[in-house]
């Protein structure tokens, strides 16, 4: 069932995403062409210390004050795991070291982007500090299980972080 949200339109992907983790990317990419997808974009959930990563979109762009995964859209000549690679290291200054795993995203529309997905990455990054590009967001923070709740973002992004969360319990008990 689609939501509407702002500007855009989203649709949850969980039945698309569904054994997503074993599929290629040549598989993925043909899915998306089966369901119209024009575009990709990609939100990493970083994990450090049992927290992760959220960023706070700056006031004057689109969604500005609202925290979102750091991530964005996939460049046509690349993989989806490049972009993401290439995206969180342009937003926030880290470098990933591990992915963990896929997760679900969701599907949304733009004034310029018929019908883009977002792929979810749950990553392990380098130490180092996070250093924002002040042009796309201002603020950071690491959040924990409960503390997310709390904190403005979209149900689409609330939704996301439950699901990190989720993935990430079983290794925080090891």
């Amino acid at each position: 069932m689609p939501l509407s949200f702002v500007c855009g339109h989203y649709t949850s992907f969980s039945a698309i995403l569904n054994g997503m983790i074993d599929k290629t990317e040549e598989q993925i990419r043909a899915q998306a062409a089966q369901d119209n997808v024009t575009h990709f974009a990609t939100g990493l959930a970083v994990v450090r210390d049992g927290k992760i990563l959220i960023v706070r979109r700056a006031a004057h762009d689109w969604l500005g004050g609202e925290y979102e995964l750091p991530g964005g859209g996939v460049d046509d000549d690349e993989t989806i795991a490049a972009g993401a690679i290439r995206e969180l290291r342009e937003e926030t200054g880290l470098t990933v070291t591990n992915v963990l795993g896929m997760f679900d995203g969701f599907d949304y529309t733009t004034d310029r982007k018929p019908k883009v997905r977002q792929i979810n990455f749950l990553v392990e990054v380098a130490a180092g500090e996070v250093t924002l590009d002040p042009n796309e967001h201002d603020e950071y923070q690491w959040v924990d299980t409960q503390s997310y709740k709390g904190v403005t973002t979209s149900p689409e992004i609330q939704a996301c972080l439950a699901d990190a969360f989720r993935m990430l319990r079983p290794t925080m008990t090891k």
